[in-house]
């Protein structure tokens, strides 16, 4: 399962070659203004993140970070997945998106994909987590089925805790 698809999009794997359209993404303050960290992420914190999610499909807990595509084309325009927590140990549905595609419903695409991936595999519930600002987050997980559970601060930052069973 190193490639699926939703109506407009394709979720695959990682690779070497797609360090500089997730570069691009990441390396932009508003994409990374609801991000633990800070605004500016650097390109050895990227480097750190497109490793993780390359070796994702590898670990024991099930994650899969996916590099998404529009369909037909070749660059990457997001990051998208199920990715272990362990704070948690649970299973989060997580999303980012290039600033130039904002606002096309390809979050919320890809949150109803993973919530649907998720239910293939056999889980029986998820988390999310979603900056206390990140009202349009925070609207796509509702719309996802997603449930507020509490406020929490973690890795820096104030969020929204969502859990769905499934």
């Amino acid at each position: 399962m190193l490639k699926i698809e939703s109506k407009r999009l394709l979720y695959r794997k990682f690779t070497q070659e797609d360090f500089e359209d997730l570069h691009e993404i990441l390396s932009n303050p508003a994409v990374c203004k609801f991000l633990p960290g800070n605004d500016n992420m650097s390109k050895e914190a990227i480097q750190k993140w497109h490793s993780m999610f390359m070796k994702s499909f590898l670990d024991e807990h099930h994650s899969s970070i996916f590099a998404i595509l529009k369909k037909g084309s070749k660059k990457v325009i997001g990051y998208g997945g199920l990715g272990y927590v362990k704070e948690f140990d649970k299973i989060e549905i997580m999303y980012g998106f290039n600033q130039s595609v904002w606002g096309k419903g390809y979050a919320t695409e890809t949150s109803l994909r993973m919530k649907e991936l998720a239910i293939e595999l056999g889980m029986k519930d998820l988390i999310a987590l979603a900056d206390i600002r990140n009202i349009p987050s925070q609207k796509i997980l509702i719309k996802t089925g997603f449930k507020e559970t509490d406020r929490i601060h973690i890795w820096g930052i104030d969020c929204v805790h969502y859990e769905i069973k499934l």
